[in-house]
This record gives structure tokens, C-alpha cells and sequence, in this order.
């Protein structure tokens, strides 16, 4: 029972973090978090530990808590970290991926374009951790695991500040989806970092025009 009120508790705060209904650098205090739940102080604790090990909550001993905030540092740090890792493991996986399973990546990204934000960028999540599932690699998918989190947070977060952050992204996975199914390496690399990139550049001009 207290298992499941602790998954409860994750889950809801997960998605509010996720979604941004806790917006970044938002402070959050526990008597708030009680009244606004019925989960209880011990699941609700455990679970707000669990949030903090995801480096989604910061949590200052005896001073309160707040959501993990945005910083040109961390942003930098996150998409230097998949174009690290997308275009080498797509490169050396490169026969190994579906070619259903792409088109019916393709065909979701086209139906999701004019829908609410969030349905695209959980396309987004699931379609890039698939190009790192196919390794079979646990450490590794549960780490990139991490770093999608994050990068839908942040694409959220930059939707609701300007909702013209989401151009361009149909027509770039178009580009990675079809240099996989050409089997094309080079093509690949190039497609998955310019769309890397292009929102790396995007995230950094959002942060900066907060300062």
C-alpha cells in the first residue's frame, strides 16, 4: 500500500514537472504539496527524493525545494551528451532498425504536428530513445532515459514560452528517418546533428532572453 501511494505520489509530480505546470526554478514547499494531494507526508517525501536523484527537484535541507532550473550550463551539457551518442550508435546500428517501426515514427510526427504539444514531444521522446533501445545496452538506455526526460522538459518549457519552437522539426526528422531507411551513415550523422543543434540554438536563445 505505501509502495503504491509512493508510485502515485512520482507519478503525479513527474508529469507536472514534465508538462511544466511546475515551471522551471519554481519553489515548491511540502505543506503546499500535502493540500494540493492525498498521498500523505512519508510517499510524498519518498517520492519527491525519487524526483531529486532524476535531477528534476532541488531540495535545500531545512530552506524547501524547488523545480530543477534551466541554465545555459545544463542545456549545453544535455545536447553535447546526444550528439555524442545518437550518431555514433545510429551509425554502427544502422541495418538493425525497423523499417516499420521508422514509417510509423514518420507517420505519427505528421498527425502530431498541429496537435497539443505534448503529444508531439512524447513522439520526439520515444522516437530518439528508440535509435539508442535497438544497442540492448541497459546502462546506456537507462541513462538516455534520463536525458530525454530532460529534453522534453525543456521542449515544453520552450513551447510555452514561444510556440514557434516547434518549426522546423517535422521536416528534420523526415531527414533522419529517411537516411535510416536508405541506410545511409553519413546522411544520418549529418541529419541528427543538424537537428541537434538547431535546437540547442533555439534553447540557448530562449534562456538568454530570460536574462
Amino acid at each position: 500500500m505505501a509502495e503504491a501511494l509512493t508510485n502515485q505520489a512520482y507519478e503525479y509530480l513527474y508529469q507536472k514537472i514534465v508538462s511544466c505546470e511546475y515551471l522551471p526554478g519554481q519553489e515548491l514547499n511540502e505543506k503546499q504539496l500535502l493540500e494540493e494531494t492525498s498521498f500523505g507526508r512519508t510517499p510524498l517525501r519518498e517520492a519527491l527524493l525519487m524526483l531529486q536523484a532524476e535531477n528534476l527537484i532541488d531540495i535545500f535541507p531545512r530552506k524547501g525545494m524547488r523545480i530543477t532550473p534551466f541554465t545555459e550550463k545544463n542545456i549545453d551539457d544535455l545536447y553535447q551528451t546526444r550528439k555524442l551518442i545518437e550518431p555514433t550508435v545510429c551509425r554502427k546500428y544502422l541495418t538493425m532498425y525497423s523499417k516499420n517501426k521508422l514509417l510509423e515514427f514518420q507517420k505519427q510526427f505528421e498527425k502530431a504536428e498541429n496537435g497539443p504539444d505534448f503529444d508531439e514531444f512524447k513522439i520526439d521522446t520515444s522516437f530518439h530513445s528508440y535509435l539508442i533501445d535497438i544497442t540492448e545496452n541497459s546502462i546506456l538506455i537507462n541513462m538516455y532515459h534520463s536525458v530525454m526526460v530532460q529534453q522534453m522538459r525543456l521542449a515544453m518549457y520552450a513551447a510555452l514560452k514561444d510556440d514557434r519552437n516547434r518549426v522546423g522539426n517535422l521536416e528534420q526528422h523526415r531527414a533522419i528517418i529517411d537516411a535510416l531507411l536508405r541506410e545511409n551513415g553519413e546522411d544520418v550523422q549529418d541529419a541528427i546533428i543538424l537537428h541537434i543543434n538547431h535546437s540547442l540554438i533555439k534553447s540557448l536563445k530562449m534562456i538568454k532572453n530570460e536574462d
